[in-house]
């Protein structure tokens, strides 16, 4: 009986100090929501009802009149942003206070996830970003458009080469490999051929690890954001032995090739060797001040520094590209008008050489309107967030709103689509619609409401990398084929809810259509 009544005691503490947290948003004067004990606002989410992009559009339209509103991912507080002046402060003028991102995977020093660029804080990510930047210069991307090119070029031929005047196309597939084939190709200098090869080892292992809808990884994340000291305990870790062995030793042959054979290429890797060596080379202390020796020293890439990012590069560039083609082929298809204008623009930009260069493809408008268009509707990230790493308090200005003050380690989310789908920013925002993005148009854009990328200093390195990689495929693919609706093709798009991102749960069944 004492028993009995002791864990019902125990039972009503830990119900009274769960209920605590989820009353953090009143003790801030903030309106007082009703939420799912424990899993706070992602109950629906955890259950596969609703995708993270439906809550934050269902939480951004019932509270349309307010600037921010409090919420909770499972006990933890935090803060959704509609406020475009609010997001500016944030991201860009007091950058300072809101530093760094939320850690989304359990911070394990093994675990390749948590050793990406989103996932440092801080000064680690300060060195770690003047590291990467060179990286993704112009110049950088004018050599890997020569490699980007030759596996769009490959890409397309493996159409042409079928005898059939219109050829039916999963293209969420074959988008899949085509960007596993190229981003394999300019990172880790790997031809793997996915589109031919179809049980390619490296393209096998590198989808079961893009994989977050497992019963295992779900239940990471369930257990990271129910007790992220649990996780750091038993150094859970997001990546399965198999796959983080696989890619470590993948990566330490490749660089043992390179480095055994002065073999040099174009691709990240490469850079990433050459500025390595660069930073061994300055190992004469006479020549360098205490201070300057120990910022080199903080900036120095591991070998486990360089698989990190380059699978972190290779894993988040795959699905997001290649979702971001999938809506664009549907849309071409669905407005042939629009269609039509960029065939035009890409035939008056074609050349007897066949080959496209940096040059031109970077000069075409209506190309620049169309993807522009295409992240707006369908934004590779569905939101960007922050984490308050200085206290910081946000003025009142509505008639119901007092000052909010910010401790350290808030978490902070933008809503990306929600915001790029509001008719307060974008008339019709539903309607796929490049003149949006017309020279005379884009002074129209309201600041802060356009941003598929994130903002600030802690936007997408590679964001100009992943554009290129759309120009070029769709160039070559509309030089040879106009994109076409098929008897299977879905009007309306559903999307999949278990998905983190942003992706439909058809098969973008299209066909290619030759011109010629």
């Amino acid at each position: 009986m004492l028993g009995v009544l002791l864990l019902v005691f125990l039972l009503m503490i830990l119900y009274i100090w769960i209920m605590e947290q989820h009353r953090y948003w009143v003790r801030k004067n903030m309106i007082s929501r009703k939420v799912v004990p424990i899993f706070g606002d992602f109950f629906l989410v955890l259950l596969g009802k609703e995708s993270f992009n439906d809550l934050l559009f269902r939480i951004y339209k019932k509270f349309h009149y307010a600037r921010y509103i409090g919420g909770y991912r499972l006990l933890t507080p935090i803060l959704v942003v509609r406020s475009p002046e609010i997001i500016k402060q944030i991201s860009v003028k007091e950058f300072g206070s809101f530093m760094d991102h939320m850690r989304l995977f359990p911070e394990n020093k093994g675990d390749l996830f948590s050793k990406n660029l989103s996932q440092l804080k801080g000064q680690n990510w300060r060195n770690m970003r003047s590291i990467l930047s060179p990286v993704f210069t112009s110049s950088k991307m004018k050599g890997m458009f020569v490699l980007i090119n030759h596996n769009s070029q490959s890409f397309v031929q493996h159409f042409l080469d079928r005898d059939h005047h219109t050829i039916e196309v999963q293209f969420k597939d074959t988008f899949r490999r085509y960007c596993s084939d190229v981003i394999a190709n300019t990172v880790f200098g790997l031809d793997i051929n996915s589109l031919n090869d179809r049980g390619n080892e490296f393209y096998v292992m590198a989808k079961n690890a893009s994989n977050f809808s497992s019963f295992r990884r779900k239940f990471v994340f369930f257990l990271y954001y129910l007790s992220p000291f649990i996780s750091k305990m038993f150094r859970i870790s997001f990546t399965s032995g198999e796959e983080q062995s696989f890619f470590v030793n993948f990566v330490k042959d490749t660089i043992s090739l390179r480095e055994d054979n002065n073999i040099k290429r174009q691709d990240i890797l490469g850079f990433l060797l050459q500025m390595r060596k660069q930073h061994n080379e300055i190992n004469d202390e006479s020549e360098i001040t205490k201070s300057q020796k120990s910022q080199r020293i903080e900036s120095d890439l591991t070998e486990m520094d360089i698989t990190a990012l380059l699978f972190s590069f290779y894993l988040a560039g795959v699905d997001s590209t290649s979702d971001g083609m999938c809506f664009l082929a549907h849309e071409l298809a669905l407005n042939p008008e629009i269609q039509k204008k960029l065939i035009e623009e890409i035939d008056r930009n074609r050349s007897d050489s066949v080959v496209v260069s940096h040059e031109t493809i970077s000069k075409m408008p209506y190309l620049d309107m169309v993807i522009s268009e295409l992240h707006r509707k369908w934004p590779i990230n569905v939101a960007t967030d922050r984490v308050v790493t200085k206290p910081y308090t946000i003025q009142p200005e509505l008639p119901n709103e007092k000052a909010l003050h910010l401790d350290i380690g808030t978490n902070i989310v933008i809503p990306i689509y929600p915001i790029h789908h509001d008719p307060k920013y974008y008339e019709e925002p539903d309607k796929f619609d490049p003149e949006r993005f017309a020279p005379e148009n884009k002074k129209n854009i309201h600041p802060f409401t356009y941003m598929p990328f994130g903002i600030g200093p802690r936007h997408c390195i590679a964001s100009r990398f992943v554009v290129l990689v759309m120009k070029s495929v769709f160039f070559y693919l509309l030089s040879h084929f106009e994109i076409v609706t098929v008897e299977k093709t879905k009007k309306l798009l559903k999307m999949n809810k278990k998905s983190l991102s942003l992706t439909s749960e058809g098969n973008f069944d299209l066909g290619l259509k030759k011109r010629r």
